[in-house]
């Protein structure tokens, strides 16, 4: 037997590559498959079998993309009509070599969720948990809308403590997300775990029924807003690339004329980069914030232009934004921003100063808005007093509550999110905006005053 796992990088998602005698399934794959490809060149195995957890909500799923590059069959639960591959029957067992792989039907994070427990000659050993049984943790109930909330937190307690904890101790346990995912509240560092670490260490399963339920019911976790895309394309089926789609260089004149019909600059450099020069009317989310960030912030439907430092990240960009439903990437600035500048095209910049600069304006009474873009589950941490709180995701939606007459200070945990902010709110023609570089961390590591959260 061999196994793999493949983590996609900020979206904290792991997928699985499972290989026995030859034949390989693959668990809930992303949608650039080459990884899974190699794997199975490298093992010279045959993908038999893609197994889907639940209709995943934060990226776009590789099964079909997986399946027309292998022949493998997909499965996924029946208590959703999917637009592709097989329905599963609770309980139904499949063969890879000499491992059986049996589905458990484990509502409560979606209706459709399943696990997957594998066993060879010796009995069952390892548990695919999707997002159903986290380290740590346990997926959020929510994401189904207010209606159904209670009813997901029920079943989920029942499947926990009625289908997977009866398994046994040493079962080991395989999730679906690590640390940092939007999928759980709480998960922790430990990508690995066994049913029996986390009866002992996840709060969530010694709770009694009424108490797990009222828990999950007041979460109050955001729901991103791409995660409705997300949810379509996996229920429907997104369209096959076959390869990852290369864009091509594009000259700065190209670059202009493909705005002028609508295109969409995204630069992915760094927050004070993107701040000194820009393209003007071009959006910032940094390359490492695109799965998580990306969603919030790049509109659909618009074809997009990439500003990169290097081919490299141009290349990486291009893997993140189909991860999260972005196909119509038409191509890059040809050498990035030292074209555009060396070719005397104007450029934009935002303003943007350290934690110094303004701690010392705020000590002199200066007329400025700090706003803190941060989620709930961050805020715990302090705030800035004074500060306002406002998602990232709402920030546009909530505008209109912004002062016209302060100039607006934008920060986060390490102020990248600033970037973001920065520019969506630019192009929607508010200009009196700021980027705090280093974020709340920088202003902790001075020991500059907080405040406990306190929510409304």
């Amino acid at each position: 037997m061999f196994l793999k796992r493949v983590r996609s990088e900020g979206l904290a998602h792991i997928s699985y590559f499972l290989e026995s005698d030859g034949e390989a399934a693959v668990i809930d794959p992303r949608r650039d498959v080459d990884d899974y490809l190699k794997l199975a060149k490298e093992k010279d195995a045959r993908t038999v079998l893609v197994l889907e957890t639940h209709r995943n909500e934060d990226y776009v799923s590789g099964a079909l993309e997986l399946a027309n590059a292998t022949g493998a069959a997909i499965y996924h639960g029946d208590q959703l009509e999917f637009g592709y591959g097989n329905s599963l029957q609770d309980g139904q067992e499949f063969r890879i070599g000499d491992l059986t792989i049996k589905a458990i039907h484990t509502p409560g994070h979606t209706y459709e969720s399943h696990c997957y427990l594998v066993s060879d000659d010796r009995g069952p050993f390892l548990l695919f948990s999707g997002d159903t049984l986290f380290s740590g943790d346990v997926g959020r109930t929510d994401l189904a809308g207010p209606e159904s909330v209670r009813d997901l937190s029920e079943k989920l307690y029942n499947s926990l403590h009625k289908r997977i904890i009866p398994l046994g101790p040493e079962i080991m346990v395989l999730p679906a997300h690590g640390a940092g995912s939007a999928c759980g509240h709480a998960i922790s560092e430990r990508e690995m775990t066994t049913i029996g670490l986390e009866l002992r260490d996840d709060h969530a399963l010694s709770l009694k029924k009424l108490d797990f339920m009222m828990a999950k019911m007041g979460e109050g976790m955001e729901k991103p807003p791409y995660f409705t895309r997300m949810e379509a394309l996996n229920l429907n089926g997104p369209i096959v690339f076959g390869t990852l789609p290369q864009p091509p260089p594009f000259t700065p004149k190209k670059v202009i004329e493909a705005q002028e019909g609508g295109a969409l600059v995204l630069d992915v450099r760094e927050p004070h980069n993107f701040a000194a020069a820009h393209v003007p009317r071009s959006l910032n989310v940094w390359l490492n914030g695109l799965p998580v960030y990306g969603g919030y912030a790049i509109p659909y439907g618009r074809p997009l232009i990439i500003v990169a430092e290097r081919q490299e990240e141009v290349d990486i960009a291009v893997r993140y934004l189909i991860r999260i439903g972005y196909e119509d990437i038409v191509g890059h600035l040809g050498h990035g921003m030292e074209s555009w500048i060396k070719g005397g095209n104007a450029t934009s910049t935002i303003a943007a100063s350290t934690v110094h600069d303004i701690r010392r304006r705020q000590l002199a009474g200066d007329e400025m808005l700090l706003i803190d873009l941060r989620d709930r589950r961050e805020l715990d941490s302090g705030v800035i007093p004074g500060a306002m709180q406002m998602h990232l995701g709402d920030i546009i939606e909530r505008s209109s509550e912004l002062p016209a007459d302060k100039e607006m200070v934008l920060f986060c945990g390490s102020g990248y999110r600033g970037g973001i902010a920065a520019s969506m709110l630019r192009n929607s023609g508010i200009k009196n905006v700021r980027i705090m570089l280093g974020g709340l961390g920088s202003w902790k590591a001075n020991g500059y005053p907080l405040e406990k959260f306190r929510s409304v």
